[in-house]
């Protein structure tokens, strides 16, 4: 399945890299947590907002304090952009150089929700973040805390929706190619979750659903229970402990000299 194409999301350069698929969109905005979102504002001014969102279906959710520029207004055009970094692409030349990407851009009406419809969307921002079934195990929020909040809906609609990728190495030119002494490859970035900090006012152990938090998020599957946070965590304090028998080791050395 793919979204209907349409003047606005035509491409236009590396018309290749371009995608209307269904599935592969919702798994770039899946393995996103942070979005640009373009408006323009009352007063005619362009503007940009870095936003935490959620997706279910075919929608996308937005939220924000009710001063928030983007929010004041209530329903709002907008251009939603997300984009996942993946790697460097270095080439022999400056020109060629480039960066591997994922990318989602969204455009359309960003309605404003109320009553259940933005209880349930606030939970679903919150679960796209922090894991599935996160909000429940919180304490639920209150009223004014809603009525304090704003959330839209942006709807994955035909003509309004489109991907594109690179995933490639460096494209140079031939004769660049055949000089040996100019080195051309790929720096790969990977955006890595460590294991959980308490925060200053708490002694509770970290849940179990936060130690199982994917310690790779961007497109890579989530780790297998009980493994990956608990690994890191170990990590963690293997290193603490062999820094510590290092630094007595030079102690009792400097001690005893």
């Amino acid at each position: 399945m793919a979204y209907a194409q349409s003047q606005l999301t035509k491409l236009h350069r590396s018309v290749k890299r371009g995608s209307y698929d269904k599935e592969l969109v919702a798994k770039i905005l899946d393995a996103g947590v942070v979005a640009h979102v373009a408006f323009v504002d009352a007063e005619g001014h362009p503007k940009v907002s870095p936003m935490i969102y959620g997706r279910a279906g075919d929608a996308l959710y937005l939220h924000g304090h009710l001063s928030a520029g983007l929010l004041r207004n209530g329903s709002i055009d907008v251009c939603f952009c997300m984009t996942l970094e993946d790697g460097l692409v270095l080439a022999r030349s400056g020109m060629h150089s480039s960066m591997n990407y994922r990318c989602v851009m969204v455009h359309g009406k960003a309605e404003e929700l109320e009553g259940d419809a933005k209880w349930k969307a606030l939970d679903l921002i919150v679960d796209h973040s922090a894991g599935e079934g996160w909000a429940s195990q919180l304490r639920p929020m209150t009223s004014a805390e809603v009525q304090s909040t704003r959330v839209l809906k942006l709807k994955l609609e035909d003509g309004k929706v489109s991907a594109k990728v690179r995933a490639e190495g460096a494209n140079d030119d031939k004769e660049d190619i055949e000089n040996l002494n100019l080195w051309a490859g790929i720096i790969p970035i990977t955006r890595v979750y460590g294991p959980p900090v308490n925060n200053h006012d708490s002694s509770l152990r970290p849940p179990e659903q936060m130690l199982r938090y994917p310690k790779y998020r961007s497109g890579r599957p989530h780790c297998a229970k009980g493994t990956e946070g608990e690994g890191a965590r170990r990590l963690v304090e293997v290193a603490t402990i062999f820094g510590l028998g290092l630094a007595l080791g030079l102690w009792s050395k400097r001690l005893w000299a």
